[in-house]
Formats: structure tokens, C-alpha cells, sequence
């Protein structure tokens, strides 16, 4: 664990935090950065799951100083089970340009306020919600040990295939189905299923919600598909890979998934596919292993073989 200072910027008084072993309250996501879609976070939604929240703000200095600790647990552990969420609300200024500057790959959750119905008083705050949704640590990240982290990552189940997210479940029976089938990574079968009632139904009530459905899933694969785009194009070619791939697995049975496997195919033929998966495999190496200096001769030849790109830049940041 790379020691940080333990300052505090005050807030307000606010409610009591969760006792370790409950519940966490909403956490009050109304909207995202580095995410597909934009939306605000669920928590419920990310069961299975080991979260790190860290309530933080960009114009508090020890919240900026713990950026680099919480990226590298998230760049150790991201592969395993771990999704990073840093939390703020509408006092940090230019969002956007601050997360590019600082090259923060993990989700930045925007809302109302800073933890308040969390209990945290002082930021940053970190809390770890377990696999199982409960809160199994809090306190400041600087005090955050590696170790627990790869401890509770072990109970974490892998995520499922990418999935649509409805809002409501369709009162019409068959479309509710084939909707859960789709929340549950069958997409492509959901969607055959959902062709073939907007096509072929007698009753409009079906073929009407058939439709809505069928539109929601159409703007989730369009914002798949400029997710993977927007990889490549940033040099990120293995992520994008992986995206495209489980898309891929996602609309098996369905006749958009032969152009999805082709995509995948010509992703791993990318040049930068090897030094992609390199680099997450030295990235997945825990940070407190990092001073190995057998760790530091795997990166130096990492640099020698792919001197530059996106991932030659990105892997200085390991060290």
C-alpha cells in the first residue's frame, strides 16, 4: 500500500455511515463519466460485484492526491471483480476535462451531494461494498490495505455478458420475457423473439411494447458499438476486443452476431491486440508487488518491444 497522507476536506454534518455488514443507502448517481450510456449508478444492479466508492471532489487536494492509489486498485483488480466508482457532485467544475488530464479510467458518478445520506462528513471516504451488496469496509483510502481488497475480490462472480438495462418491465407478458432474457446477456435471442412478435402478433398491444423493446435494445448495441469505436480509436485496442467479443457472445443465435465475431477477429489481428493483453497483465499485478524489480525489468521490456502507442504510455504509469 503506497502511504498517502490522512487529511480530510470538511463537508457538512451529515447522518450516520452504514454499519459494516449492512446495506448501503442509494447512493444518489444521477449521472456517469466512462460509461456507455451516461446514466447514473445502481448499486443493487452491480451484486456479485466487490465495489470501492470514493466520495471525493476536484477541489479537494487530498482527494486528488488519492486518485493514483484508487486507479492502480482499480487497474489491479478491475479484471477480477472490482468496479471503482468516484463520487462527487456539482461543485467539481469541468468534469470532463479534469478526468482527461488525470487519465481516470474508472466510472465518475455525479449527484446531489458528496456521501451526505453515506455519514461522510470529511473526503475523500472511501467505502467497499462486498459481493454480496454489504459494506465491508470505510475510511480514508490512504488507510485502504491492497490485501482486503484481494481478499473480498475472491467472492466476486465474473461479470455476465453485456446486457440492455429496461426501466420498467413490459406489462405484456411475452415482451417481459424476452426483456429478462435480455437483462440476463440472451440478447440475441431476445431480440429474435421480440422480431418475430412485432412481425407476426395479431394483438397491437404486443406488437406495440415488441417494439418499444426492441428500440431500447437498438440504442444499448449503438452505444456498444461507439463504446468499442471510441477504444480503438484511443489506442485501447485489447479492451475493445474484449467489448466486441462478449457483445459477440451476447447476440449468439442471432444473425448481428457473425458481424460482431468478425469484428472481434479483426481486433485480435491488430497489431496492438499483443501489447494490449501484455499490458493487463502486468496491470493486474497488485501495486504492492509493483516495487519488485523483477516487475520493473518486465515493464522496461515491455517499452523495448512497444516503444510507443497507447499502451506504452499508459504502462509508465504502473511503475
Amino acid at each position: 500500500m503506497r502511504p498517502l497522507l490522512l487529511v480530510l476536506c470538511g463537508l457538512l454534518l451529515s447522518a450516520g455511515e452504514p454499519a459494516i455488514g449492512s446495506l448501503p443507502p442509494d447512493l444518489g448517481s444521477d449521472s456517469t463519466f466512462n460509461t456507455p450510456d451516461g446514466k447514473g449508478i445502481v448499486l443493487p444492479a452491480l451484486k456479485g460485484s466487490v465495489v470501492l466508492i470514493d466520495f471525493w471532489a476536484t477541489w479537494c487536494g487530498p482527494c486528488v492526491a488519492a486518485i493514483p492509489h484508487v486507479q492502480k486498485l482499480h487497474d489491479a483488480y478491475k479484471d477480477k471483480g472490482l468496479v471503482v466508482i468516484g463520487h462527487t457532485d456539482g461543485s467539481s467544475r469541468d468534469l470532463a476535462n479534469f478526468i482527461k488530464s488525470k487519465q481516470i479510467p474508472y466510472v465518475i458518478s455525479v449527484g446531489n451531494d458528496i456521501g451526505t445520506g453515506w455519514g461522510v462528513n470529511g473526503i475523500p471516504h472511501v467505502f467497499l461494498v462486498d459481493a454480496e451488496g454489504k459494506v465491508a469496509w470505510s475510511g480514508h483510502p490512504g488507510s485502504l490495505d491492497d490485501a482486503l481488497v484481494a481478499k473480498l475480490v475472491k467472492s466476486a462472480k465474473p461479470p455476465g455478458p453485456p446486457a440492455p438495462r429496461f426501466e420498467k418491465t413490459s406489462a405484456i407478458p411475452k415482451v417481459a420475457k424476452a426483456e429478462a432474457m435480455a437483462s440476463a446477456g440472451k440478447v440475441g435471442s431476445a431480440v429474435k423473439d421480440l422480431e418475430k412478435l412485432a412481425t407476426d402478433s395479431k394483438k397491437d398491444d404486443e406488437v406495440g411494447a415488441a417494439k418499444s423493446a426492441l428500440e431500447i435494445i437498438s440504442t444499448w448495441r449503438t452505444q456498444q458499438d461507439a463504446e468499442i469505436d471510441k477504444l480503438k480509436t484511443a489506442g485501447d485496442v485489447f479492451a475493445a476486443w474484449k467489448q466486441a467479443d462478449a457483445l459477440a457472445s451476447a447476440y449468439s443465435g442471432h444473425d448481428d452476431a457473425k458481424a460482431i465475431k468478425e469484428l472481434a477477429a479483426s481486433l485480435k489481428k491488430d497489431p496492438a491486440y499483443d501489447a494490449g493483453k501484455e499490458y493487463a497483465r502486468l496491470a493486474a499485478i497488485p501495486a504492492a508487488n509493483r516495487t519488485d524489480p523483477r516487475f520493473t525489468k518486465q515493464v522496461d521490456a515491455f517499452l523495448k518491444k512497444w516503444p510507443d502507442g497507447w499502451y506504452a504510455e499508459q504502462i509508465k504509469t504502473l511503475k
